[in-house]
């Protein structure tokens, strides 16, 4: 008896927004080739201020090898999983997906609003900052997991999307007030949303997929990855819990009100100045 669905199930359309869908077997095809044509067409442009592509993802579990492949070569990525169970086979799928990453370039934290003012935590606690403490540069690894882990026969809440985000890091000296600083941001160009899961089975299964540059979903899943990364995980974290390692610091009070006294008693006095 064949296991397999027949190639009638297969259809392809295109997307009110210009971008491809799929219905029926193999739709990580359609994901891993939006991946190369995106990654090709910004590499032709090679606008000036531009740090390369980006991705930012989200999926119940990734074990394809070209998917993963694709993630490890990208120039900037970060793709969160649900936080797996631990026991032999676990152990042995996750390290293997972590070997197939291990070289990985990560994504850079402060490229997201969202994250830039966070720090990782110090033992399970917040840092405390002054107004001397260095700007952190927080390299996230391309996998990271977010959740709960299930112990025994207890469900937990898991995350479950496929979702990804593509897009375009790029650096300014300039911040909104218009000082000199080094910025760098982050700006979607393009989503894949489907059914399937990132792995080598769901190629045999019955899927959608779908491509969008649609702003208001593209701005909405910036929000939602990058709430996911923010609380996400190492891959394969000692807690069972949702404990992210990206924490709001603790900031020294005392320290932060003697610099801004200094700054006060460093400044002209404007009202002596004009007498002059």
């Amino acid at each position: 008896m064949s296991s397999s669905f027949s190639h009638h199930f297969n259809v392809q359309a295109v997307a009110a927004e210009g971008g491809p869908a799929q219905f029926g077997t193999n739709v990580l095809a359609g994901l891993v080739d939006g991946i190369d044509e995106y990654r090709h067409e910004l590499e032709r442009q090679r606008r000036s201020r531009s740090l390369g592509p980006g991705m930012l993802g989200a999926f119940l579990w990734v074990d394809d090898t070209e998917l993963l492949r694709h993630i490890a070569e990208f120039p900037s990525a970060c793709v969160v999983v649900s936080k797996q169970p631990r026991g032999p086979r676990s152990l042995e799928k996750l390290r293997k997906v972590a070997d197939a990453v291990k070289d990985a370039s990560g994504f850079p934290a402060r490229a997201l609003p969202h994250l830039e003012g966070l720090r990782l935590h110090e033992d399970g606690a917040a840092p405390v900052v002054g107004p001397g403490s260095a700007s952190p540069d927080i390299q996230l690894p391309a996998l990271r997991s977010l959740g709960y882990r299930k112990a025994g026969e207890h469900l937990v809440p898991i995350l479950h999307t496929k979702m990804l985000l593509l897009g375009e890091l790029w650096w300014h000296d300039e911040d909104g007030s218009g000082a000199v600083a080094d910025v760098i941001g982050f700006t979607p160009s393009r989503l894949w949303l489907g059914s399937a899961n990132g792995t080598e089975s769901s190629r045999r299964s019955l899927e959608f997929g779908l491509w969008t540059q649609d702003p208001g979903l593209m701005e909405a899943a910036q929000k939602f990855l990058a709430e996911v990364v923010a609380q996400s995980e190492e891959l394969d974290p000692d807690s069972n819990t949702l404990t992210p390692d990206l924490v709001e610091p603790d900031y020294d009070d005392e320290e932060m009100w003697e610099a801004l006294t200094a700054l006060a008693d460093d400044a002209p006095d404007e009202g002596h100045r004009d007498s002059e």
